[in-house]
């Protein structure tokens, strides 16, 4: 009797276990469809971004950077492409540090406003960063729980390091964007990085790119502020 009550409580506490951390590993995506934004990477090295990363790759360490940021098609960045991710994906708190996101490389594939695939601008970003729910990202990074959506209807959130991309490389990714200089749509699959243009860049001590801590009971319940399913400024 006693073995078949250990033995049921033990099946009974497995469940329960597997459920939970299959509900908490749902948030980090590998397809779906996003918005767009633009930061400058460079200015975070002093801290490091919530992955660690402090200083551009060693090929380019004495780059300093410039954000094109829709502004310059002619500035021209070291080539590299690395992004930051809404939190909810990127699967740590905006104070917990790396993320299990930290690392992965997505495809992203802007989408015109009809919802073509513009396949020839599609390009892999390595994610470093994280876009918190605290910041809101301006209404595009406030997503607090699965299924809310941004102010670009999309419940996911790329924030692209401008300043890192060649001119070529900007100017491919962000021709024709659908709001002037970003895309309210993007199409995103994740995908295996490439050394030349997303390689691992250095890291602070604590910093983390690759099989990094799972994701925790991250509270995010906590930081709505509203009830709504469209986030609003």
């Amino acid at each position: 009797m006693i073995l078949s009550l250990a033995i049921w409580l033990f099946s009974l506490y497995s469940c329960v276990y597997a459920g939970r951390n299959a509900s908490l590993l749902s948030f980090i995506p590998t397809e779906g469809t996003a918005s767009t934004t633009q930061f400058t990477l460079g200015t975070e090295f002093g801290g490091g971004t919530a992955c660690g990363m402090d200083a551009w790759p060693k090929s380019r360490s004495n780059y300093t950077a410039r954000s094109l940021d829709g502004r310059s098609s002619s500035s021209v960045g070291p080539g590299f492409l690395y992004a930051a991710i809404n939190q909810l994906a990127f699967g740590s708190p905006s104070s917990g540090g790396p993320g299990p996101a930290c690392g992965a490389c997505y495809t992203l594939t802007p989408m015109s406003s009809s919802g073509k695939m513009l396949t020839t601008q599609a390009l892999s970003f390595m994610i470093v960063d994280n876009c918190p729910v605290t910041s809101n990202g301006g209404g595009y990074c406030g997503q607090c729980r699965e299924g809310m959506l941004n102010l670009a209807g999309q419940e996911f959130h790329f924030d692209i390091a401008s300043d890192a991309m060649s001119r070529q490389q900007y100017n491919t990714f962000f021709n024709g964007a659908t709001d002037g200089k970003n895309w309210d749509k993007v199409h995103f699959n994740e995908t295996k990085c490439s050394s030349i243009t997303s390689p691992d860049p250095p890291i602070k001590d604590w910093g983390c790119l690759h099989d990094c801590k799972s994701n925790d009971e991250l509270g995010m319940d906590g930081a709505c502020d509203t009830g709504d399913d469209v986030l609003t400024e």
